[in-house]
């Protein structure tokens, strides 16, 4: 069985991408991936499912910053 840590990098990889996903925000569980415009619903649908959800919102373009760009660079690398 894969490690959480590597799962949560694997769909940070994934989705992280302003290009294609800036604006949506993600809440993964187990197997389930659903997108969302709202943060607050996302927030309400995480908390709703029993054990562990991940919620990913990922930034639009123009909210791409020097600190971002590290970070991603960094996950992608590591």
């Amino acid at each position: 069985m894969d490690r959480l840590e590597d799962r949560v990098k694997e769909y940070v990889i994934r989705y992280m991408d302003p290009d294609k996903f800036g604006g949506k925000i993600f809440v993964i569980h187990d197997k389930d991936i659903m997108e969302f415009t709202d943060l607050s619903k996302a927030r309400s649908a995480a908390f709703s499912m029993p054990g562990i959800s991940i919620v990913i919102a990922v930034p639009k373009k123009d909210e791409v910053d020097e600190a971002f760009m590290k970070f991603m660079k960094l996950i992608k690398g590591s």
